[in-house]
């Protein structure tokens, strides 16, 4: 079991709904290094890309934000609707207009997705396992 999981992941969501996706991909990528679980390591190593993805958003490098949300996606697609208290199936159907290659960067919608997490849920998990 990850030590701290739900107050860590809290503070990698908050750092992403605050478009601080730098410091979203450290806090979150530590949480994929400690998992041993499949699903866990899908979770947080697709938000880890979704965090990457909208970095390169950011900085204006559109092939590596749509590169990194892609490989998000691929990775969050293996993982529940609401996995490990993270609005999972919400944040799939956000991310898809920024991997769209015929949309140009005007027209994607803002603000950035946000992460939908619930922390006691996430409690009421990692009690029972």
């Amino acid at each position: 079991m990850i030590e701290n999981l739900s107050a860590r992941l809290a503070e990698g969501i908050d750092f992403f709904n605050r478009e601080y996706f730098f410091e979203a991909h450290d806090a979150i990528e530590e949480l994929w290094m400690d998992a041993r679980e499949q699903t866990q390591r899908d979770l947080f190593h697709g938000l880890v890309n979704v965090a990457t993805g909208f970095y390169h958003y950011r900085m204006g490098n559109r092939n590596g934000m749509q590169s990194q949300l892609q490989k998000g996606v691929e990775k969050l697609s293996a993982v529940p609707a609401i996995g490990f208290g993270v609005n999972v199936g919400k944040l799939l159907n956000e991310v898809q207009p920024y991997i769209q290659k015929d949309h140009a960067p005007s027209s994607f919608p803002e603000p950035l997705p946000r992460i939908e997490f619930d922390a006691e849920a996430l409690a009421l998990i990692t009690k029972n396992l």
